[in-house]
């Protein structure tokens, strides 16, 4: 006999002390926060839907594959089971086309089929692998689902240092020196054309691309300069373990994503983990020019930077006495970084400069601390800063996402 937990947690009567984490299709970010805490308490396996549910919650996807690392990282055996079929070549590719399928098919030791037997990792990568060197040359027509788009940067595969990215592959040294790896990323000028590709790309209506061709002519196009500093910080913070090796499995991610989103998910209890107080201003602000507008979705453009490396907060070395919210909110501080060399002081404080101006938000999750900024009540403290909240359970890598009002 099973007994079902409230929020997907399975227990085996005959295995008292292993259990079964369930996801399922509807959930989001808060589900996930409680995943990571079962995981941490007890060993699990997972189960994972083969797909979710209209996906319209900004960064629901990245947070899903923040989960799965963290349980890859947190077992001993990286057992998945799937309700996917052994022998359905279509079902496999439609798996790994979304982020969660593909991150799961990367961690685990071992994928099992819907009928409990058959292992089928193997068949699942090499479905994946067309996918991931289109990337790599630049076909996004091939990289994207829909009105999202991804850019992997899968530790091991034959091209995890994309061209469309990086101004060249680099070598071993660059690899072991995460500032000089940084510096390798091509500038925020090029990003934007990149992103400007991939958008481009995606299967978005006529309507839905002229909102967002409007923001590349708005004040020195900041877009490409937001995916800029994100992906360069995370290159830098977070492509080496604690140890300054290369973990034996790690991926980083680039997503790009238009959402048509409920005005109810808008509320920072389904985007957050914990509470931020003094936010709530901003979503209802977005809501009433959605209402205004008379449109029941409020049109949205997401850009995640997913790193399952070692994180922000444990990468960086002094103050040694810190905690995580002080290590989180340094990270935030211009010239207050605590990193060597060249780059020491380019924290991510541009990034709330560039969101502000686009009237945008931010979530950063990363070691046992969540980060959430908007340009909320401009006399209230944080509309310089975001609010850093902790005491989360121990998260593996780095989410940043950037959420962009288009009702323009």
């Amino acid at each position: 006999m099973r007994r079902r937990a409230s929020f997907g947690l399975s227990v085996s009567a005959r295995m008292p002390k292993h259990r079964t984490l369930i996801l399922r299709r509807a959930d989001g970010v808060p589900d996930f926060e409680r995943y990571i805490r079962a995981i941490r308490r007890q060993e699990t396996s997972l189960r994972i839907p083969n797909t979710m549910t209209a996906d319209a919650s900004v960064g629901r996807s990245v947070a899903l594959t923040q989960l799965i690392a963290t349980w890859a990282a947190s077992s001993s055996s990286r057992h998945l089971t799937t309700y996917l079929p052994a022998d359905n070549d279509d079902a496999h590719t439609r798996f790994v086309s979304r982020l969660h399928g593909l991150a799961g098919a990367y961690y685990a030791d071992r994928v099992v089929a819907v009928d409990g037997e058959e292992d089928i990792r193997q068949p699942l990568l090499r479905a994946a692998r067309s996918r991931i060197s289109a990337m790599g040359t630049r076909q996004f027509r091939y990289t994207s689902k829909g009105t999202r788009a991804e850019l992997l940067f899968v530790h091991g595969a034959r091209r995890q240092f994309h061209s469309a990215v990086y101004r060249r592959s680099p070598n071993f040294a660059e690899q072991m020196d995460p500032q000089r790896h940084g510096e390798l990323i091509v500038p925020g000028s090029q990003m934007n054309a990149l992103l400007y590709n991939i958008l481009a790309a995606l299967n978005l209506p006529p309507r839905d691309f002229k909102r967002i061709h409007a923001l590349f002519g708005f004040k020195n196009a900041p877009l490409g300069h937001l995916i800029y500093e994100a992906f360069r910080n995370t290159a830098e913070h977070a492509y080496l373990d604690t140890h300054g090796r290369i973990p034996r499995r790690g991926l980083r991610c680039i997503l790009v994503a238009t959402r048509h989103t409920h005005p109810g998910e808008l509320r920072p209890e389904a985007l957050v983990s914990t509470k931020h107080p003094g936010l709530d201003s901003y979503f209802d602000r977005v809501q009433r020019r959605a209402t205004r507008r008379n449109r029941k979705l409020v049109y949205m453009l997401e850009l995640s930077i997913l790193d399952t490396g070692p994180g922000f907060a444990a990468t960086m070395r002094h103050p040694a006495d810190a905690d995580d919210i002080q290590r989180v909110s340094r990270c935030f501080e211009d010239y207050a970084s605590s990193k060597p060399g060249p780059n020491s002081g380019l924290g991510l404080g541009r990034i709330l400069k560039h969101v502000a101006t686009l009237d945008g938000f931010v979530r950063l999750r990363t070691s046992t601390a969540e980060a959430f900024y908007s340009p909320t009540a401009r006399t209230s403290k944080l509309a310089a800063f975001p609010h850093v909240a902790g005491d989360l359970s121990n998260a593996i890598g780095t989410v940043l996402t950037i959420g962009i009002p288009l009702e323009l």
